[in-house]
């Protein structure tokens, strides 16, 4: 998992390392008049920097492997299991040293019970301090976030809106079923009844963050309709998502913007249908829309349709849509969301 930068900690280490440096020896009765007062400061000061380093890295990544909110007895155990393991080396290193420096010392262990203790508490020290920033900072920014996802929430919700009372959708859908009533009735009944399934999807997702796969391939099926009637074989739809994924979610009116947008920025025709395709990589866990590169000039087209879908993507679920373009087609990976999700 790539590790994340939660929070810059750079002036933290340069001020915090010197003064626990510092406060641990007078903490445990060391005095400048003390002959070792400053090689106790030069050990504490080390013992200080090495741990901060360690804590800090570990800290990476402990919490993308073992976040609080979602594996907190494992993050637990794993700081736990740290502290203990990294101030047992740490004796066991300052142990050598003395013994290289001084020969073997009688009661050494004995003597040296303050010392290992204030190695102890800052190890301890600087695990408390790391752990207290990063939920500090991870709180932030989820206050971020979740201020960020309620204002594309309402933007969302003002554009399903809009997108119900659409006028240009809504005149070139009248205007078909006109001349389907003149020309086949009963398709123009069906057609009726497909326009309404979209109406009424609308409607109910109007509040809904999440949708099932299926739910949205049925209003899909009954948008191609409205859109296979209007275009003829100008326009193809070809849906291969595999059915075992269809209890997985997805974020509401995805697959029908993203197919409004082909037929917005695409020319078709019999001779050159506009040919748009929904599959699945399950192994990647990714629903994949493309369609094939036909492009015609769209004047004043900011592309908010798709940007609004990506940062929706980002502040529901914290993954991202990828587009770009291929030699021949244009491509939109959308990820699969699950139900533990």
């Amino acid at each position: 998992m790539k590790q994340e930068k939660i929070f810059n900690d750079k002036w933290i280490g340069i001020i915090g390392i010197p003064f626990v440096g510092f406060a641990f020896p007078f903490l445990f009765g060391m005095r400048p008049g003390n002959p070792m007062f400053w090689g106790w400061i030069l050990i504490s000061t080390g013992i200080t920097f090495f741990s901060w380093i360690g804590t800090r890295q570990f800290g990476i990544l402990l919490w993308n492997k073992f976040p609080w909110e979602k594996k907190p007895f494992l993050h637990i155990i794993t700081v736990i299991a740290y502290i203990v393991f990294f101030t047992a080396a740490f004796i066991i290193v300052v142990y050598f040293i003395n013994r290289i420096i001084k020969g073997e010392t009688e009661n050494y262990w004995q003597n040296n019970k303050t010392l290992n203790l204030a190695i102890l508490l800052v190890f301890v020290f600087i695990v408390i301090i790391h752990e207290l920033a990063y939920l500090f900072f991870s709180w932030k920014k989820e206050i971020t976030r979740s201020a960020n996802l309620e204002k594309e929430h309402m933007q969302a919700k003002f554009e399903a809106l809009k997108n119900q009372v659409n006028p240009h959708f809504l005149f070139n859908s009248l205007g078909t079923l006109s001349s389907l009533i003149n020309s086949d009735q009963n398709k123009a009944v069906q057609y009726v009844n497909e326009f309404s399934k979209i109406y009424r999807y609308i409607l109910d997702v109007n509040n809904t963050d999440f949708v099932n796969l299926s739910e949205e391939t049925d209003f899909i099926n009954s948008y191609i309709f409205l859109q296979h009637i209007r275009y003829g074989e100008g326009f193809r739809f070809e849906n291969h998502i595999n059915k075992s994924l269809h209890s997985s979610y997805i974020l509401p009116l995805t697959l029908q913007l993203l197919i409004e947008n082909a037929l917005k920025h695409n020319t078709l025709s019999v001779k050159s249908p506009l040919i748009i395709e929904a599959f699945s990589n399950e192994q990647e866990e990714l629903i994949i829309v493309r369609n094939n590169r036909q492009l015609r000039n769209v004047e004043n087209s900011p592309g908010l349709g798709l940007k609004n879908l990506e940062q929706r993507y980002r502040n529901f679920t914290g993954k991202s849509i990828k587009h770009y373009f291929s030699e021949e087609h244009f491509v939109v990976e959308i990820p699969i969301i699950k139900g533990e999700e």
